[in-house]
């Protein structure tokens, strides 16, 4: 089959993806700067809204470094043709995501608790 310049194989897609992941969590980190400096900024009620914000894009900041560990790994194993997801999400470390994602192989790992992972608060 001859490969066309519109045609590119599912090892590159994957890792375009990832690398747009990564790109929209660097996004985030800025965002969550911003965020941190209005929380400072903040005082009575609105500071305790702010803080619950602030948590919310540093989860986000963490779902889409998931998200791009799991599809550079899924990229990797493009190339032989056969997926391991049991293996791609064992590079997941929040607990919720990865059990989500490992929902679409025949054994979903119960090892996997629904709050493990590493939540940044500030």
């Amino acid at each position: 089959m001859t490969r066309t310049a519109a045609a590119i194989q599912t090892p590159e897609v994957l890792a375009s993806i990832a690398v747009e992941l990564e790109h929209a969590g660097e996004l985030c980190d800025r965002l969550e700067t911003l965020v941190t400096l209005l929380v400072r900024a903040s005082r009575g009620e609105p500071l305790a809204i702010a803080l619950e914000e602030a948590q919310t894009v540093d989860v986000l900041t963490q779902h889409l470094a998931a998200l791009a560990t799991f599809t550079r790994k899924l990229s990797a194993q493009a190339e032989s043709g056969d997926y391991d997801l049991t293996d791609a999400v064992a590079g997941v470390t929040l607990g919720d995501l990865a059990n989500r994602l490992a929902q679409s192989t025949r054994e979903a790992p119960s090892r996997i608790k629904a709050d493990a992972g590493d939540l940044d608060l500030f």
